[in-house]
């Protein structure tokens, strides 16, 4: 997988596990429970975004110049 699509993967991946946390919250007709959000959402959030940093990080890096070593 290249690093675009890789990108691309990342955010909607975030995106759609924000929509599920949002369906779940209103088809329980819950207010957002704090012990509940930390046990659940909360670590697969954080999966979600470190991949999309990773993504991000690596399509930074590979834009700058090689370093050439005479």
């Amino acid at each position: 997988m290249d690093r675009p699509t890789f990108l691309v993967f990342s955010f909607i991946g975030l995106l759609l596990m924000a929509m599920l946390h949002l369906g779940e919250i209103w088809l329980n007709h819950d207010t957002l429970n704090v012990a509940h959000f930390i046990l659940e959402w909360l670590p697969l959030y954080t999966v979600w975004i470190m991949l999309l940093v990773i993504g991000l990080f690596r399509r930074i890096s590979t834009t700058q110049p090689p370093h050439v070593h005479p």
